[in-house]
C-alpha cells in the first residue's frame, strides 16, 4: 500500500471530531500540531509518526487553495 493510500485509509477510520480538528490545524498551517493531535487522540492502534505525517500531508494536498492566475 502506498503512503497516500495508507493515509487515505487511516483518514477514513478517524472519528469526525478528529478529522475536523486536523483539517482546522492543517488549514491554519500548523501541521506539527495536527500530527500531535492525531497521535494523542487515542486511536487503536496508535498511528506512528510517519503515518500521522502522511495524513497531514494528504490533508494539506486536499485543502490547498487553487492556484491564482493574475
Amino acid at each position: 500500500m502506498t503512503d497516500d493510500a495508507a493515509a487515505r485509509a487511516l483518514w477514513a477510520t478517524m472519528p469526525l471530531d478528529l478529522q475536523f480538528e486536523v483539517d482546522k490545524l492543517v488549514s491554519d498551517n500548523r501541521p506539527a500540531q495536527a500530527l500531535k493531535v492525531i497521535r494523542k487522540w487515542g486511536l487503536d492502534p496508535k498511528p506512528g509518526i510517519a503515518e500521522s505525517r502522511a495524513v497531514t500531508d494528504y490533508r494539506a494536498s486536499v485543502l490547498k487553495p487553487p492556484p491564482r492566475f493574475t
